[in-house]
């Protein structure tokens, strides 16, 4: 499972810059969300890490390790640009 974001600046000249990426769930932890209502009723036709071709160009470094937080879980990454 991955979380797909985009970052969007404005340097002083009124230039719009954007940098897009994706962050990346453990697969294990994966596995147990989709065991869960309403992703259960889906099946299990989720991509694994290994098999997703960003994730095996450097997608290690982006894997969020997620605490559980009262009914759900919560994750911090830092992200810093130079623009």
């Amino acid at each position: 499972m991955r979380l797909h974001f985009k970052i969007r600046t404005r340097d002083a000249a009124g230039r719009t810059q954007e940098f897009t990426s994706q962050l990346y769930f453990d697969d294990a932890l994966t596995r147990r969300v989709f065991a869960l209502e309403p992703y259960a009723q889906r099946g299990q036709r989720w991509l694994r890490n290994a098999h997703d071709g960003i994730f095996s160009e450097g997608g290690r470094s982006l894997v969020l390790d997620p605490q559980q937080e009262g009914a759900g879980y919560a994750a911090r990454f830092d992200v810093a640009l130079t623009v």
